[in-house]
């Protein structure tokens, strides 16, 4: 894969079409005063960088310079730029990726035979505003590199050695971006990148993480718990013990006879009571039966009306004589004292039985209270306060009980992950076992090889000096990648302190990355390379071997090779001269005369 072209819709920027092979050269020249001059690296050459990467589909955040920069209003300058990068693909078709700022987070795919004309948009879309997860897995389909197949990461693992910017010369293998993170995110690409097992190192990796979180769990268990696993038989003992306790205390509640020991105060206390209590009620009712009949017996006075009697002998035409007439005189006479006397009698009688009916209610209600005072008293009788003891001490033995068998949980839980620990262990064995053999045999690895032999080859057309690259296995049983020692003439055992310089990490990292491409060159992989910077603080010397590898390299290997150069970094010849490149190696000019000059044609 190589980059065709790359445009914007902001007229202003400078709109750049690539060589497809040799050299690319973004050239910035610095025209005014250094005293006028705030800095020559805000012209947009690295941002370049930054912008090749973003439309190759990385995710970026608020800090990104894209999102990064804002107006008066809060919004992003580049709010409503769009960009284009089309690219050459590897079966020789080409691919135009679109990205807009205001949408950042999607992308669209538009796919043609040859390469386009001019900066206008295709007018077809294949794909449209796709998001950051399906975009990527678009352009992994399209660019089908064969490094990344059955693999876990995809081609943007391996952008970042196709992309260096000043942060990524100080590591030939760990690039910045991996600088505070774990070795696992870079070290199993980068030995497959070597040639050998990724997958091995990362499962040893995965295996390691997962035991040392095994090992901080089960030192968390023992220290919270305070268990280990050698107790689990006396705790087994201890719960069988407790068990037996606790079914103790139940038995205890169980056997409680609240009646028989307190027989004689129920039949003596409340048995006599409720009688009584029955008895007055009875009397109650009775007395009550009584009073109402009386009540009703005042009220039916004797009457006798001796008009009506004269008034039915007429009408009969019967005879009432003045004897008769006193007769019936003398007997209603005799009745009305009768009624009297009777109901005299009547009266008293009721005011006793109502005098005899308060009495018993009265009683009624002291038996009553004597009932529910015994009641009382019989809860604080002694067979309570056994019932009250024994179910607290249950209580406490149920908790210890409980405690105890989250103990044996725990140790069980302690001894499964003993378990889990010894099936890692058995795997980290076999990877190790396996990243030995890696390292036992390096030179069977003719992919290791041919980077390594090409790696100190070009150090030493470049530097004219001896290096190479290597690994080893550490204390860990993982892989450490070593930093490539110079060494010194025709001595390859005595180390220079050249490569702690950082022009001559600089220089092993150029031909690190370009050693990988010559060596995937056959491959379907990445066809170009942007080193920003890669002259700046080298000898003249240095400079000029450089571009002379990298133009053959390029040249014989099909190879787009892109730099960033400023004006002041040039090499010089013999007499002094800077040694220009050609117009047709020089894909984008920049300058600091004013803001259009500048990648983006304003300052910001």
């Amino acid at each position: 894969m190589k980059l065709s072209k790359l445009y914007c819709n902001d007229s202003r920027f400078k709109n750049i079409t690539f060589n497809l092979k040799g050299l690319n050269v973004v050239y910035a020249d610095v025209l005014t005063d250094l005293k006028d001059k705030k800095n020559s690296h805000d012209l947009g050459k690295t941002k370049l960088a930054e912008l090749i990467d973003y439309l190759l589909i990385k995710q970026i955040d608020k800090n990104h310079f894209l999102l990064k920069l804002k107006d008066e209003k809060g919004n992003s300058i580049f709010v409503n730029h769009v960009f284009y990068l089309e690219i050459f693909l590897n079966d020789g078709s080409f691919l135009t990726i679109k990205r807009s700022i205001d949408t950042h987070s999607k992308a669209s795919f538009s796919i043609n035979n040859q390469r386009t004309e001019g900066y206008t948009p295709p007018s077809v879309w294949q794909f449209e505003d796709l998001g950051g997860d399906a975009a990527k897995k678009k352009l992994a389909e399209y660019i089908r590199f064969d490094f990344f197949k059955n693999k876990l990461y995809d081609y943007r693992k391996a952008i970042n050695y196709c992309i260096r910017m000043q942060p990524d010369y100080e590591d030939v293998y760990r690039l910045s971006k991996f600088k505070g993170g774990k070795d696992i995110d870079w070290k199993p690409f980068m030995f497959d990148l070597l040639g050998f097992d990724g997958e091995v190192l990362r499962k040893k990796y995965e295996n390691d993480a997962e035991q040392e979180k095994i090992d901080i769990q089960i030192k968390h268990l023992k220290k919270d718990f305070s268990v280990n696993e050698t107790d689990r038989d006396e705790i087994i003992a201890q719960i069988s013990l407790q068990k037996n306790k606790t079914d103790e205390a139940g038995q205890k509640i169980d056997q409680l006879n609240f009646y028989e020991q307190d027989q004689s105060l129920i039949e003596k206390g409340i048995d006599e009571i409720e009688n009584k209590i029955s008895r007055l009620n009875t009397l109650s009712y009775n007395l009550s039966f009584d009073i109402n009949k009386l009540q009703n017996s005042i009220k039916n006075n004797f009457a006798f009306d001796l008009a009506k009697v004269e008034k039915v002998f007429l009408e009969s035409k019967i005879y009432f004589s003045d004897s008769l007439k006193k007769d019936y005189q003398e007997l209603i006479t005799f009745n009305e004292e009768l009624t009297k006397d009777r109901n005299r009698l009547l009266k008293k009688t009721l005011k006793d039985k109502s005098d005899e009916l308060n009495l018993i209610n009265n009683e009624l209600k002291e038996y009553n209270d004597k009932k529910e005072n015994l009641l009382s008293f019989l809860k604080d009788t002694d067979t309570f306060r056994r019932l009250k003891e024994y179910q607290k001490e249950l209580a406490r033995l149920e908790s210890e009980l409980i405690q105890l068998q989250e103990r044996l949980r725990i140790i069980d839980v302690i001894i499964e992950k003993d378990e889990l620990k010894e099936m890692l262990k058995n795997e980290i064995e076999g990877t190790v076992k396996q990243l030995k053999n890696f390292s036992n045999n390096t030179e069977k690895n003719v992919k290791y090889k041919q980077i390594r032999d090409l790696f100190s080859k070009y150090f030493l057309e470049i530097m004219n000096e001896d290096t190479y690259i290597s690994w080893s296995i550490n204390s860990n049983n993982n892989v450490d990648f070593k930093q490539p020692t110079i060494k010194t003439k025709d001595h390859l055992s005595k180390d220079t302190a050249k490569d702690e310089g950082r022009t001559y990490k600089k220089i092993l990292c150029v031909v690190f990355d370009l050693a990988i491409l010559v060596a995937y060159n056959f491959e379907s992989y990445y066809r170009f390379v942007y080193h920003d910077d890669v002259l700046s603080q080298q000898d003249n010397g240095i400079k000029i071997r450089l571009l002379e590898l990298i133009d053959n390299i390029a040249k014989v290997n099909d190879i787009q090779y892109i730099l960033s150069v400023i004006k002041s970094d040039l090499p010089v010849n013999e007499s002094d001269e800077f040694i220009y490149f050609n117009k047709s190696e020089i894909v984008l000019e920049l300058n600091d005369k004013n803001e259009s000059g500048t990648l983006f044609g304003f300052e910001f």
